[in-house]
Order: C-alpha cells, then structure tokens, then sequence
C-alpha cells in the first residue's frame, strides 16, 4: 500500500489538500484521514481519546476508500480515481444493495477483511460497528474548510471548481451565513471534484444558530417537492437539491460545532447498562443534526413503566441527522448507558456531566410513533 501513496504523492493536487495530523486537539466529525496502509478513513463524532497519549489515542471511524484491488474488483460504480490512483468505495454497493438496518454490520465485516487487526478490537457499545484506528497510522488529514478552500482557489480556470464555488455561494446566501463557515467532505474533500453529483458541505456554527438553519432546511423540504431528497430507501429532511452552471447538486450538510465546548459528548465514559427498548417523546432537538444526534427526551417508559433517569436519546452515526424533531413521540430500541462527560483542565478530566440514556448504533432502531 505505501506504492499507493508514494504514487500520490508525485500528484500535485494531493500536496493542496493533504495537512498534517494535529494530534494536540480531538478530531472533528466528518474528516477524511489517510492511514499508512492506504487507506482513507472518515472521523466520527469528536471524541477520539484527546486525553490520552498519541500512542494510545484511536479514531472512531469508518473505512470508506481503499486501493482499488484488480484481482478482486468492486462494481464499476465504486471506483474513484483519487490523486491519480484507482480506489473502491467500499460502502456503495453495500449502500446499493442491502435495507437499512444491514448498512453497518456489514461494512463492519468489510473493514475486518480488508483490516484483520480489527478483528481483535475491543469495541466500545457507541462503536459497534465502526472502525478504530490508531491515530500513530495517520499520515495525513483533509481538513474540511481547508479542501474546500482548496478547490475555490482553481475558480477562475476550472469550470467544475468554479460550479462548486457558485453552489457553496449560493448556500451560503441561502442559509445565510458566511462563506467562511462552509467546509466540504466526502470524496471532494480528496479532491474528487471534476463531475460531483451530491456535495457533503461541513457548516461551522453555533448549535443555536445550526438549529434556525435545519428549522429552514426542514421547511424547505417539507415545503418544496423538487427539493427533496430520496436516497438509500429513506427521505432524508436536510438534504435538498440546487443547482449551478446549469448541473443540479444534492446539497448534503453535515454540522461542526464552532466552539467544540459545545459538543455534549466530545469527552466522555460510557456504561453499557444492558439492552432496552424505551418510548418516549423528543423535547429538545438542538443537537439533533449533528453526528452523533443528542436529543433531550421526557415521558420515558421502560417495559410499559415510567424511567425517568433516562433523559436522553442518543444516535450515534450519521445516518438519521435532522430526521427527529422537538414533540416527535418515539419507539426505539438499542442500549440503555450511563454517560459521564469530562472538560479538560491543566491536561486532566474534570467531570461535567453524568446522565443515563438510550444509545442506537445502527439505522431502523428508532420509530416515529402516535
């Protein structure tokens, strides 16, 4: 695999997007790394063990590209070409071909194939299905704001660059926020933008202020038939089609808290208190876009009785942002945690917060109920 990112980087576009790691902060959600086996894995959520040692430190992630394997090749539709060498999607034909709730378990027996060194992990009950990653195997990072920048900067003689420059624009004036707060991911965050048919924008804010943004996005699809987006066999509330140099993008946000002290779990131990099933009713849906999807919750019952220590309802992927709102009644079954957040002060944990709630970890675990 090392042939694979020496031929990399003779690109000259890899040295515009790839950085340096900077292991002196946690992760953000939704940023691609590059592994020293070639491999370009995607973060998720922000918490990725800041307060240990870099040798000790992993990144909750998932595998998404890997070099392209001539012996054994995935469908057509999952090759990209990334800074001039062939990769495989290995999440699109599973994407393609398999229901919902099947999506992470098997991507889950892809990574322990293609990285049988996950196959000893001891995964905690928030990472069931992802990948864990030494942070020592990272060669480099795609920060999202920076690749965006990235390709903005060819505008003026790439036409593909200036669409996506005409499109973040015109997001931007539509959500009404500034320029400056729109980072990209996804494969165009490699530098994958020559014939981009969604665009996975990154939108840095405050939660109040991504909260008035989703309250827009809801209502546009809600509102507008052509702007709605159906993909995988699901609606998808916050994804919303525009258009550009006359293509049509899906627009696909994804939200990075502007401050992380605002992220609830961005330091945490979490108890595994067994498997439960609860209903309940969604209260407070601040954080309900954002990876994983927080939501405050009352009415609990467990097993048809009241349970109100659980106060929380926790989704942690990224498969159902912006899909549950405030007054939303529930079903959803998963594990019951018990949550101990922490700050960092002087280098140690200082706890912050202690609750119990209802963690998922995979899709069609929670239902809208009447």
């Amino acid at each position: 695999m090392q042939d694979t990112i020496t031929q990399m980087r003779e690109n000259p576009k890899f040295h515009r997007f790839l950085q340096p790691v900077d292991t002196s902060v946690d992760f953000r959600d939704a940023t691609y790394f590059l592994r020293n086996d070639g491999t370009m894995v995607f973060s998720e959520g922000y918490y990725h063990g800041i307060e240990k040692p870099a040798e000790e430190r992993e990144v909750l992630s998932h595998i998404v590209f890997v070099p392209w394997n001539e012996e054994n090749p995935g469908p057509d539709y999952s090759q990209k070409d990334i800074f001039g060498c062939l990769y495989e999607n290995i999440t699109k034909e599973i994407m393609n071909t398999q229901p919902l709730d099947r999506f992470y378990p098997l991507q889950l027996k892809r990574y322990q194939e293609i990285d049988p060194t996950q196959l000893e992990k001891n995964r905690p009950v928030y990472g069931r299905y992802k990948s864990l990653v030494p942070v020592t195997d990272l060669v480099g990072s795609f920060p999202t704001r920076h690749s965006l920048k990235a390709i903005i900067e060819k505008a003026g003689e790439e036409e593909t660059a200036d669409n996506i420059r005409v499109v973040t624009e015109h997001t931007a004036e539509l959500l009404g926020i500034a320029v400056d707060q729109i980072g990209i991911s996804g494969s165009l965050s490699l530098g994958t933008y020559a014939d981009p048919h969604d665009v996975d924008y990154v939108i840095y804010a405050s939660s109040a202020e991504v909260k008035r943004m989703v309250r827009f996005m809801q209502k546009l699809t809600d509102s507008d038939e052509e702007r709605r987006v159906r993909e995988f066999g699901k609606y998808w509330p916050i994804r919303f089609w525009d258009w550009a140099g006359g293509k049509k993008f899906m627009i696909c946000p994804f939200f990075s808290y502007l401050d992380p002290e605002e992220a609830p779990l961005r330091n945490f131990d979490c108890e595994d208190l067994g498997e439960a099933e609860i209903t309940g009713r969604i209260v407070d849906d601040t954080h309900n876009a954002f990876n994983p999807t927080y939501l405050l919750i009352d009415e609990v019952k467990l097993d048809g009785r009241a349970c109100p220590d659980i106060t929380r309802l926790i989704l942690y992927h990224g498969g159902e942002r912006g899909d549950w709102r405030e007054g939303y009644r529930f079903r959803a079954r998963g594990n019951r945690v018990r949550f101990r957040t922490y700050r960092m002060e002087g280098g140690e944990r200082k706890l912050r917060e202690e609750f119990e709630a209802l963690l998922v970890n995979n899709l069609n675990q929670v239902k809208k109920i009447t």
